[in-house]
């Protein structure tokens, strides 16, 4: 996948938080649907942020991925263009990873590596305060 293109193809030089036409409500209940879904597969609940919790930032929602008792990594939502990562702090077992990537397939979400959204943001978007990375620029808050 050409991931570069697809993280220039929603950069709006205008819009740092959210494209025009987001809807925030729809974007809630499928994140909600997608929770669900998870912690089904996982057999247990899942902790979660999102709505007051996550503001002016370019993501929407948030999923606390339990690894064992005391780590997690995040699975975080984007506002725009239905893209979704991981946190890469803690590394997660190729077991989990391949359960969430099949279910983040299923709810039709674009999964872009966090390796990606490291490199240097090239896009128009000026930001609030200057965007360093393709994951500030998506994935986090600005």
């Amino acid at each position: 996948m050409d991931y570069i293109g697809l993280l220039e193809q929603y950069d709006d030089p205008q819009r740092w938080d959210y494209p025009e036409g987001f809807d925030y409500d729809a974007a809630s209940m499928r994140f909600a649907d997608f929770v669900d879904a998870l912690s089904d597969a996982l057999g247990q609940a899942l902790k979660t942020e999102s709505g007051s919790c996550i503001q002016d930032a370019s993501f929407h929602s948030q999923i606390y991925l339990p690894l064992d008792k005391q780590r997690f990594a995040l699975i975080v939502f984007s506002n725009f263009g239905d893209m979704v990562t991981f946190s890469e702090d803690e590394p997660i077992p190729v077991d989990l990873k391949e359960t969430v990537m099949n279910l983040l397939k299923r709810h039709e979400y674009v999964y872009v590596p966090s390796s990606v959204l490291e490199r240097p943001y090239t896009g128009k978007n000026p930001g609030v305060t200057g965007i360093r990375d393709w994951w500030t620029r998506y994935f986090d808050w600005v």
